[in-house]
């Protein structure tokens, strides 16, 4: 009934980015923008009768879990023609993917969803965080300029990979972020028309202690409001400094708004809790591979540990088995066999494998079946901080 294929047609790339027009509301010269950047070879489209009817975009990145990054595969612009819509395209279009996904090694796969029905019969569940804070810039209270800040126009980002690493390797969920993201980041350019981005390293160049971009909502008529692309700060000095940087702002511009995990360690800088929550939203993640995935994730060095899973999956035939974890000095080893003492469904242990929730409370929705001995052990096993992502996709 469907057809699976890369993108690669002209004609198709047409009708794609029209379905892609009206399902977003975008204007066509973005969509362009939008397939040139991520790369036509990374565009898969679903076919119905040898016409078009669908497609969806394959971010090829890295995602970090336990200090080590895995390969992974970010799913973003998945759209179908209205329809074509409710006859199972999305569904074989997704399960196609992951197939392809499978076979090319890739260990997991994240996504945003417009609804979590679709994405959750293939696989993927609820994994970590991404929230958007804002702050009155007269209420940081902070006046410390030990690090300096240096302003960088060049759109290149290089400089940038070292710092996002190493915020990456104390976190959750952070991504290794291919050309085309590092591109979305460090420059505005949307369907609402594109803005300056500016960029500073906070540091010395050889050795950065951070990070800032942000661009100024200056579309209203007086005082305006600083928007956070993306920040990083690697010291106790640093971080003060960022703060006051922003701080300066405050005779022109009211708010700073950002994104940063459920529990933001850098509020514990200001002097008072003025911050509040604007959004909070779940991304989800699929474990492509499982056996990979668990392999390949680092484990707190200090936990010896072995747990025996036994998977269901009804889209990568391959993970439907049982298999032993064993942990010692933050690595892990996989080997198939066991007793199956942890059941789920593939679904049910990505909020395991990302630190999203605990054990207990997995085992208390209904996501995973264990014993108290299994729970004790999952829950030193993949200890670590909540995960969360400065982006969307």
């Amino acid at each position: 009934m469907f057809e699976f294929a890369t993108l690669t047609d002209p004609d198709e790339e047409v009708r794609l980015r029209d379905i892609l027009c009206q399902t977003f509301r975008l204007p066509t010269d973005y969509c362009d923008k939008y397939l040139s950047r991520i790369d036509r070879a990374n565009v898969r489209v679903v076919r119905r009768s040898s016409r078009v009817v669908g497609g969806l975009a394959i971010y090829r990145m890295g995602q970090w879990f336990g200090g080590r990054c895995l390969d992974a595969a970010g799913i973003a612009a998945v759209g179908i023609a209205p329809q074509d819509r409710f006859a199972g395209a999305a569904a074989h279009l997704m399960a196609s993917t992951l197939t392809e996904l499978y076979e090319q090694g890739v260990a997991i796969s994240t996504l945003f969803a417009s609804t979590q029905r679709l994405y959750r019969r293939v696989g993927y569940e609820q994994a970590g965080s991404h929230c958007q804070y804002q702050m009155p810039l007269a209420s940081i209270g902070i006046k410390e300029r030990s690090v300096p800040l240096n302003r960088i126009d060049a759109v290149g980002h290089d400089v940038w990979h070292e710092p996002a690493r190493a915020r990456a390797r104390i976190t959750n969920g952070n991504l290794e972020r291919s050309a085309a993201m590092w591109e979305r980041i460090v420059t505005y350019s949307y369907p609402d028309g594109d803005r300056t981005v500016y960029r500073y390293l906070i540091g010395e160049r050889d050795r950065p202690a951070g990070y800032l971009f942000f661009y100024q909502d200056a579309g209203k008529a007086g005082p305006y409001d600083l928007y956070v692309r993306d920040m990083v700060a690697l010291t106790p000095s640093a971080a003060r400094s960022l703060w006051t940087f922003l701080s300066d702002h405050r005779s022109m511009a009211n708010n700073v708004v950002w994104c940063g995990p459920a529990v933001e360690p850098l509020l514990m800088l200001p002097t008072e809790q003025v911050a509040t929550v604007l959004s909070h939203e779940s991304w989800m993640l699929r474990m492509v591979d499982v056996r990979k995935a668990l392999r390949e994730r680092g484990y707190p060095p200090h936990i010896e540990g072995e747990i025996h899973f036994q998977v269901e999956d009804d889209v990568v035939p391959a993970n439907n088995a049982r298999f032993i974890l064993r942990v010692a000095d933050g690595s892990g080893e996989v080997q198939d066999g066991g007793r199956g003492d942890l059941k789920a469904h593939v679904r049910g242990i990505s909020p395991l494998f990302s630190a999203f929730l605990s054990p207990a409370q997995l085992r208390a929705t209904g996501q995973i079946e264990a014993s108290d001995p299994t729970i004790a052990a999952a829950t030193s096993i993949f200890a670590g901080p909540p995960p969360w992502m400065p982006e969307t996709f």
